[in-house]
């Protein structure tokens, strides 16, 4: 859910947040009450996106889609291992935050909450029978309570940015109607800090954050870690305080678990009910080609689960291109009688040399066969039915692939907790040769689409 437009600071608003900052108490997180409202809605997305429903829509809907399946990968476990590194490296983003606003809590939790983290990523030992989270419960209170804080605070920086345009319309020779306006508006931005984070205390929401990274940390494990097994494997009891199991431990609660439910070792939702001969679809996708062992040795598995392979598109910069002709195609299509011909040129502009030059090619050798053909109404049919056709499956990958980069550039500037669109969903991940083949003869059936309409 999107609770508010951009959340980001601007430079004329500057001085206004200034003023109001420095009429706050400094024990309240005042001017701080912005990225931390960023920070709690990516908690709040994540632990939907962790949910029952979420994890239902991540294996059955988002990961199971035609193009994703074709054009990425079919091995649903590569896949999800891939889901899996995406929301990690948004937690990293959260307790980065976290770790910045425990060092002014003056020595108390979460001070040092990066070390901390970083122990709990690896199943230190040391935090066992800490209480560092919420239980299963309570956490779904806290994550309600983080949601009406983050739409106070959205509400908050809506108001402060009217009341900016408003304070800079007022002179000496302004209207009562403007001064009256501009009175009501500093009343709403003085009743929304209240109501918001901006006057809520360091400690108190550096704790609650850190809680409840701990708990969706936890969760994110139970769910993923039959398909990473880098991942620790810890446990929150019904006090919040941390488990850790040890490797053979975890083995062995592993196949116990097993033997009674015939499936892993939590049972959280249906990737436990899906077993791994399930998931070798087919062999079709370029995420699961082999890593050189030096880069092994280098890296984290996350870092290597999120670059993209060397054959895909997002390795050749051309994903967010080729995004934008299917989208494009698909925008005309609904009209191609009224397609003009400069409109045609600018959608081979945008193709790299290469693939215009297999275009045209095509385009040429079909328009011989064309030239035989007596009933143009039945060629465009049948040429419309193609496009159709491609665009069903590609249309859909190709617009998340837009909408990746669209989150990936307000993700420091909006507060919201609507569903995420995994990389891996994307062109980003898609083979590159299958995808110019597809769009070579999406651009050939569109072509002879416009020709005889």
């Amino acid at each position: 859910m999107a609770v508010g437009s951009s959340a980001g600071p601007k430079a004329w608003l500057a001085p206004l947040f200034q003023r109001f900052h420095e009429e706050s108490d400094p024990q309240l997180l005042g001017i701080l009450a912005f990225e931390v409202g960023r920070t709690m809605s990516l908690l709040v997305r994540l632990h939907h996106g962790l949910s029952e429903p979420g994890i239902r829509r991540l294996f059955s809907c988002t990961l199971s889609t035609e193009g994703v399946v074709y054009l990425n990968s079919a091995n649903k476990r590569s896949l999800l291992r891939h889901a899996c590194a995406e929301m990690v490296d948004d937690l990293d983003t959260a307790a980065a935050t976290i770790a910045r606003l425990g060092r002014r809590c003056g020595g108390l939790w979460p001070f040092g909450f990066d070390d901390l983290y970083a122990e709990l990523q690896s199943g230190s030992e040391n935090l066992v029978h800490l209480n560092l989270g919420f239980s299963p419960k309570e956490v779904d209170k806290k994550v309600q309570r983080m949601e009406k804080y983050v739409a106070t605070t959205s509400k908050l920086f809506n108001a402060m940015e009217d009341l900016s345009k408003l304070e800079a319309k007022n002179t000496d020779h302004s209207p009562d109607s403007l001064r009256k306006q501009l009175n009501q508006m500093r009343n709403k931005v003085r009743q929304l800090r209240e109501e918001s984070l901006w006057s809520r205390r360091f400690d108190k929401v550096s704790e609650l954050l850190a809680r409840s990274l701990v708990s969706i940390f936890v969760r994110l494990n139970a769910v993923f870690r039959p398909f990473v097994p880098e991942l620790p494997l810890v446990s929150l009891d019904r006090q919040g305080r941390l488990k850790v199991f040890s490797s053979y431990s975890a083995r062995q609660c592993y196949s116990t678990h097993q033997d009674k439910n015939n499936g892993g070792i939590y049972s959280s939702g249906p990737l436990e009910r899906t077993t791994p001969g399930n998931l070798q679809l087919r062999s079709s996708g370029p995420i699961l080609l082999s890593t050189p062992k030096n880069d092994v040795e280098e890296k984290s598995w996350k870092d290597i689960a999120l670059q993209p392979p060397e054959n895909t598109l997002g390795a050749t910069g051309m994903a967010l291109r080729y995004a934008e002709v299917v989208v494009f195609v698909e925008k005309l299509v609904s009209s191609p009688a009224f397609v003009a011909e400069e409109t045609r040129k600018e959608l081979y502009q945008k193709l790299p040399k290469g693939l215009r030059g297999v275009v045209m090619a095509k385009l040429r050798n079909h328009l011989k066969l064309d030239d035989k053909e007596s009933r143009s109404d039945e060629l465009a049919v049948g040429w419309r039915e193609a496009v159709e056709g491609i665009l069903r499956w590609l249309g859909p990958i190709a617009k998340d692939t837009l909408q990746w980069q669209l989150e990936r550039s307000l993700k420091n500037r909006e507060m919201s907790w609507d569903v995420k669109v995994f990389a891996v969903q994307t062109m980003m991940f898609s083979d590159r040769e299958k995808v110019e083949a597809a769009i070579a003869e999406l651009l050939v059936a569109f072509s002879h689409v416009c020709r005889h309409s």
